[in-house]
């Protein structure tokens, strides 16, 4: 309702006005159907990515709280860290990490060695891929029946925030950028289209295995997942390399 009563209060739309020619275009062209094809396209990864990720609010509580030995001994204080504390270090780790990984690909774009937005997308995957294979390690060592120390909770919350700085903000960007004008805000929206299927119903479906599989081997299963993700993007960087102009 605020929305709809100050829309004419806005300002104009500069992006959308310096995109477009002095003839406004009520046709898509051949370059602006490809362009459409590939956003959707890139929908098949990202929704793979989005359900390994958001296991971290379903199935890595469910491991915080059985298999980890969560206990802590800092000489003034000893106790048992609460589950939920590590579901705040993902957003703490975005902030920390952020500027770090920007001054990174500062300094390779001053050395013409930054990677694409394609790579950067499939680098997300490969970090997802990691965290879960270090989770594999953890499950493996624990055992049926033992406890993981909860450093592996920490390590594998911080790779996958890597992974996400990589891939959230850089497919958000792409989206925007390939979209044709007229079409820029649908297209953003379809890039939330993953977030609906991979983080919402991909993700919970995958999780119903976690109760009959073994701890080791689901963990190994969701990074053979965020894996495939990444070979995909790999395998659509070139067909899209003259789409993106990068």
């Amino acid at each position: 309702a605020i929305y709809l009563i100050g829309f004419n209060q806005l300002p104009e739309d500069e992006l959308t006005k310096s995109r477009t020619t002095h003839t406004e275009r009520k046709t898509l062209s051949r370059d602006d159907r490809r362009a459409i094809w590939a956003l959707f396209l890139l929908c098949i990864p990202l929704t793979l990515y989005w359900a390994c990720y958001e296991q971290q609010g379903n199935t890595l509580n469910l491991w915080t709280a059985a298999n980890t030995d969560r206990s802590i001994n800092l000489g003034f204080w000893q106790g048992e860290i609460p589950v939920t504390w590590f579901q705040s270090l993902n957003p703490f780790m975005i902030f920390a990490f952020t500027p770090l990984l920007l001054v990174l690909w500062t300094r390779q774009a001053a050395r013409k060695r930054e990677p694409s937005s394609l790579n950067k997308v499939a680098f997300g995957c490969l970090f997802m891929m990691a965290a879960n294979l270090l989770m594999v390690a953890a499950a493996w060592l624990a055992g049926e029946t033992g406890k993981a120390d909860w450093l592996w909770v920490v390590v594998y919350i911080a790779v996958l925030t890597m992974g996400e700085i990589y891939l959230s903000p850089i497919s958000l960007s792409l989206y925007s950028k390939i979209a044709p004008p007229q079409l820029v805000s649908t297209m953003i929206a379809v890039n939330f289209i993953p977030n609906f299927l991979g983080g919402g119903l991909l993700q919970g479906w995958l999780g119903t295995y976690w109760s009959s599989m073994n701890k080791a081997e689901f963990f190994l299963m969701i990074a053979i997942i965020s894996g495939a993700a990444a070979i995909i993007v790999f395998m659509f960087n070139k067909p899209l390399k003259p789409i993106l102009k990068e």
